[in-house]
This record gives structure tokens, sequence and C-alpha cells, in this order.
């Protein structure tokens, strides 16, 4: 097995088949056996030539996605495209109704 670790010691990647790039190289049958289960990056540490749960390990908070300001833009143009189009029916519809009434003399 490979393992990516960093400079804390943390193990962020491994590898059963192939490799990684400055990877380290264990043997996976001293791994403990959860570890494919539980493996989240810095999750485990590489201490001492074993792998061992990492006691200052804080699962991260996920980031907080929302509408971009490109996607917010194109939101507004699109609402006032709409606004703008409800006007045009709007006004479409009035004229012809006029245009009806004066074919009909007001009737």
């Amino acid at each position: 097995m490979k393992l990516a670790v960093n400079e804390n010691n943390e193990i962020i990647g491994f590898a059963r088949i192939g490799g990684l790039p400055d990877a380290v190289d264990f043997d996976e049958n001293k791994a403990p056996s959860d570890f494919d289960y539980n493996f989240k990056p810095s999750f485990y540490l590489f201490k001492d030539g074993e792998i061992v749960k990492n006691p200052n390990y804080v699962t991260p908070e996920p980031p907080v996605i929302g509408p971009s300001n490109l996607e917010k833009q194109v939101a507004t143009l699109s609402y006032q495209q709409m606004i703008g189009s409800q006007t045009i029916n709007a006004l479409q519809q009035q004229n012809a109704q006029i245009a009806y009434q004066i074919m009909t003399g007001g009737n």
C-alpha cells in the first residue's frame, strides 16, 4: 500500500494499486481493520511506521456554496426580461382591444 503523507504526518491519501507521488510504502496487513471504512484525509497519522488515529482530527465544515456574482447578474437580467415580456404582452392585448372597439364602433 502507498500512503500520501503531508508535513504534519497526516495521511491524506492512499493507494492499494498503482502509486502516488512521494508516497510512503506500507504493509497493508498492518493497517487498522477499519482503515478503509473510516479513512478521511487527516483522520489518520503515520507515526513511527504505524497508522494511528489522529487525536487532533476535526471534521471539516462543508463550504457554504451560493450563487456567484455572475449567476446573480444572469438571474437579474432574466427577471428583467420576463417583466419586459409581460409588459409587452399586456400592451399588445390593450392594443388589440382598442383596435376591436374601433372596428366595431365601440360596442
